[in-house]
């Protein structure tokens, strides 16, 4: 029995360490094209046990939409996450919203194999929500700061209930 624990958190350990992480982050900037999402990037490292993005700009159809200073991806297959720190408006979204100091955490684990979860905090408040992949549901609840509730984005995005202040919507 030891032996086969041995041997199945080698076989684990050495799925994570040996990963191509690299490659499968140009495979998702592939797959993200296609929606007309697009990431570029000044530094890539593979860390063994994660994958470090730094100084990434974030563009949707052709508008920089975010700066991120770093991203720390860690693809464990039983939990993965993606950490995004030092999150700014980029130049084109600025004038609508300028977001400051942002922090995005996503997790899925093995356990829950369907949902994504969703942390985000910044400027505009905090916000909590989760994505259903089976579904394409999206359901976020805002925490708003003082300015962020008088924007209009805000306004537009997120509607009062009983749970707080509430986005949702369909991705396709």
């Amino acid at each position: 029995m030891k032996k086969f624990l041995f041997i199945l958190l080698s076989t684990y350990l050495a799925l994570i360490f040996l990963m191509p992480k690299e490659q499968l982050f140009y495979t998702l900037k592939a797959v993200l094209q296609e929606r007309k999402i697009t990431i570029s990037q000044e530094g890539l490292k593979d860390r063994l046990i994660d994958l470090k993005i730094e100084d990434a700009k974030l563009f949707y159809d052709g508008i920089e939409s975010a700066r991120i200073k770093s991203i720390s991806v860690k693809p464990w297959l039983i939990y993965n996450s993606a950490v995004a720190k030092d999150i700014s408006s980029g130049k084109d979204v600025k004038r609508v919203f300028d977001l400051k100091d942002g922090f995005v955490r996503i997790s899925q684990a093995l356990w829950y194999p369907f949902v994504v979860k969703i942390e985000a905090e910044g400027n505009f408040g905090k916000v909590w929500g989760s994505l259903k992949l089976k579904e394409g549901k999206i359901k976020l609840i805002c925490e708003p700061s003082k300015n962020f509730k008088r924007s209009q984005i805000f306004r537009e995005l997120f509607r009062k209930r009983d749970e707080g202040y509430v986005y949702e919507s369909l991705i396709k």
